[in-house]
């Protein structure tokens, strides 16, 4: 089977879907061609600046994704059944590349880029992989079309939701987040004593674009030193990296290790030895924490985005939701934990029991003969 997987690198969520779903119909389909596109990048340079847009309210002003969401949430009012921007580039891939499956794994590239590769390869089947755990305000629109095949979501909220939203006639089976199989891997291997530190140890999380507040909060976590260690994630920014590098080799008496981008076995590892991590609430690293049974406490700095609130809405449900506004708000609840454990043992029980898990085999069933064949 040939499958083309859209995605855009605006957001950690979208590409880590892609990359997961190429790396796995490459193990179901040895004889099959894969080919991950990064559309709005490549295809016009007006959806090329917006995803650039995207990336730097992350690391620079997350409130003003208040507003910027709001904007492009009426993007879809220039592709009107078709595509106005990067038109050429995709019909120009679609003919070179003649696919029997297209998935998108990002909300903005579902309407009109179905209608137009629909007419431009006819009889392609196309599925929308979504990455949002939750519905409501928040959930963007564009993530729905009625010419897609199916709608896979991670949970039974946003199935729900997407019916509430007159979607009726649309598959939306809830069948998980799929990973790449390393990171599967690593979270089925037996964890050794030799494995486990001493110290906890707390994960400063970062997006691939090294979005962070590291420096804030490990001036904070100065007197803990001695009571855990800490672990920075710093992405693919280098200037983050060695920054961190910097202000550790000041600080001797806080144990910290920066860390740049690591792959998915890596960070399996780290999901599955963390004490805790912080972290925006982003899709992919709640997904990976629910995944994994990792404590989160959300970094609500700056104010919490419009799609940021899925992920919170979906934790308060479930009564593991911790988000520090702060960085003075960190130091609080570690060493609250640290002093009463039984609370911080009460979360991770929680965490355990609202573990989230794929349908590998629904999920192969879907993609290589439709939704009918989950009846």
């Amino acid at each position: 089977m040939r499958v083309l997987i859209f995605t855009s690198s605006g957001g950690t969520a979208h590409d880590a879907a892609a990359y997961a779903l190429e790396a796995w119909l490459k193990q179901w389909d040895p004889t099959g061609e894969v080919w991950v596109e990064h559309v709005l990048e490549n295809a016009s340079v007006f959806t090329r600046a917006g995803v650039a847009l995207y990336n730097w309210i992350q690391r620079h002003g997350p409130w003003m994704h208040q507003i910027y969401w709001r904007v492009v949430e009426w993007e879809d009012v220039t592709k009107p059944g078709t595509l106005l921007a990067g038109r050429f580039y995709v019909i120009r891939l679609l003919r070179r590349l003649q696919p029997d499956l297209l998935i998108s794994t990002h909300p903005h590239i579902n309407r009109g880029h179905f209608d137009l590769a629909k007419r431009v390869v006819p009889g392609l089947r196309c599925i929308t992989c979504c990455t949002e755990l939750e519905g409501g305000f928040g959930f963007s629109r564009n993530w729905l079309t009625r010419r897609a095949e199916a709608f896979w979501t991670l949970s039974q909220e946003v199935s729900d939701d997407v019916r509430r939203r007159g979607y009726r006639a649309l598959p939306t089976p809830a069948l998980g987040p799929l990973f790449d199989p390393a990171f599967e891997e690593e979270l089925e291997r037996e964890i050794s004593e030799s494995d486990v530190e001493p110290l906890p140890l707390l994960v400063l999380g970062a997006g691939a674009n090294g979005a962070n507040n590291h420096i804030r909060l490990l001036e904070t976590l100065l007197p803990l030193a001695g009571m855990i260690r800490v672990v920075a994630l710093c992405g693919r920014r280098q200037a983050a990296f060695r920054q961190v590098q910097e202000w550790a080799a000041q600080h001797s008496q806080l144990k910290v290790e920066p860390l740049a981008f690591q792959g998915p076995a890596a960070m399996a590892s780290l999901y599955r030895t963390a004490w805790a991590m912080v972290a925006r609430p982003g899709a992919r690293t709640s997904t990976e924490a629910l995944a994994s049974g990792c404590v989160l406490i959300f970094n609500g700095f700056g104010t919490t985005m419009p799609q940021e609130l899925l992920a919170r809405r979906y934790f308060q449900a479930r009564e593991i939701d911790r988000c520090i506004r702060q960085p003075k708000d960190l130091v609080a609840l570690c060493r609250s934990w640290l002093e009463q454990p039984h609370q911080y043992q009460q979360l991770k029980a929680r965490m355990q029991r609202h573990r989230l898990s794929a349908d590998r085999d629904a999920i192969r069933q879907l993609l290589f003969h439709g939704p009918k064949a989950l009846v």
